[in-house]
């Protein structure tokens, strides 16, 4: 069965209310959230819906919060996120960076008291549709050990980029493990394995079952030490220039027993401060195309750029839809009534 999106996003609006965040929390949580699910990405769309909801309603996310600029360099700013909802933080903040960006060029953006975001191409593809490069990298709790390591001490950090183009955003957006932790936690949730190469047990072996990776094994890097050194440089930038936690010391998105205060990283810069938009699109679109059109391999159908089959999957659902598993689909339901909420009908 399906759902309409603007169901789903309805659904997430009136359950996050009813938890204890503001409209305009909620509006911009559930956009966020069935976003996600539209992209493809379910590991952080409606399956994560019943934990934001219960660590509002727990007080470990505070509802109803106005960021704060805290320290003020014009072109560089300092957050507090008063520990608010990650998405709701994440937007307003590069808000603020792309105000700051039209008046000065560029706008760098450190943010303490913040918790997950969600997917981080949501808030970069916000500053490519006004014509500015967009970038946004966040930490998270240990899951990843440094290379030759044992121990999980980094997060899975994403890392995203996008660039206007005069159409849809060219995003880059990517964990900094070989996939994010969110799959194998959906996998676990439907009962299915996990390819290799993805994690390892506790005693280092490489797993195909999700919970030898989550109960005390790792994820494994993208790209070995190169995914390592990335993910390391994003957990320095999001926690020691702000003073969030650092992955170390980070609450998991599932430890009810605290709040999170994760670190981001935000930037804005305003191309047409450096290049007129008509010579952008003239110099970049040229490029692009000479990518999409170049030889491909035996088999291959088709060459990509960068958020494209993102985007066409949201075109998609926009139109036919979008199918919850099963596991998530009874999550919801008992979320639903526990809100009292009506659950969206199938189309």
């Amino acid at each position: 069965m399906k759902q309409r999106a603007k169901d789903l996003q309805k659904f997430a609006f009136q359950i996050m209310c009813r938890a204890g965040l503001s409209e305009k929390e909620s509006a911009v949580f559930s956009d966020s959230l069935i976003k996600a699910d539209m992209r493809g990405i379910s590991s952080h769309g409606m399956t994560r819906l019943t934990t934001y909801a219960k660590r509002v309603e727990d007080g470990l996310v505070a509802g109803h919060v106005t960021p704060e600029i805290v320290k003020d360099g014009l072109g560089v700013i300092v957050v507090d996120g008063k520990n608010g909802m990650g998405a709701y933080v994440g937007a307003w903040t590069m808000e603020r960076c792309m105000e700051r960006a039209k008046m000065y060029g560029n706008c760098f953006a450190a943010v303490s008291g913040g918790n997950h975001f969600g997917y981080a191409a949501y808030f970069t593809e916000l500053a490519a549709c006004r014509g500015m490069l967009g970038l946004a990298i966040a930490n998270g709790p240990p899951a990843l050990p440094p290379t030759g390591g044992a121990k999980p001490l980094l997060g899975t950090n994403p890392l995203a980029v996008s660039l206007p183009t005069g159409g849809d955003p060219l995003t880059l957006d990517m964990a900094t493990s070989a996939v994010a932790r969110g799959k194998v936690t959906l996998a676990r949730k439907n009962g299915q394995a996990i390819p290799l190469g993805w994690g390892v047990d506790k005693d280092g072996n490489p797993a195909t079952d999700p919970a030898a990776v989550l109960d005390g094994g790792a994820m494994l890097p993208v790209g070995g030490p190169k995914g390592y050194a990335i993910s390391l440089i994003i957990d320095i930038l999001c926690s020691c220039i702000s003073g969030a936690c650092c992955g170390q010391k980070m609450g998991s998105f599932y430890d009810f027993s605290r709040p999170q205060n994760s670190g981001f990283c935000f930037a804005a810069i305003d191309l047409s401060r450096m290049v007129d938009p008509d010579l952008w699109e003239q110099r970049l679109l040229p490029l692009l195309m000479s990518v999409t059109d170049s030889p491909r391999q035996a088999g291959v159908d088709r060459i990509f750029l960068p958020g494209q089959p993102e985007q066409e999957r949201t075109v998609r659902a926009g139109q036919e839809g979008l199918t919850l598993s099963s596991a998530v689909e009874a999550e919801l339901r008992a979320l639903a009534e526990h809100y009292q909420v009506p659950f969206p009908q199938a189309v």
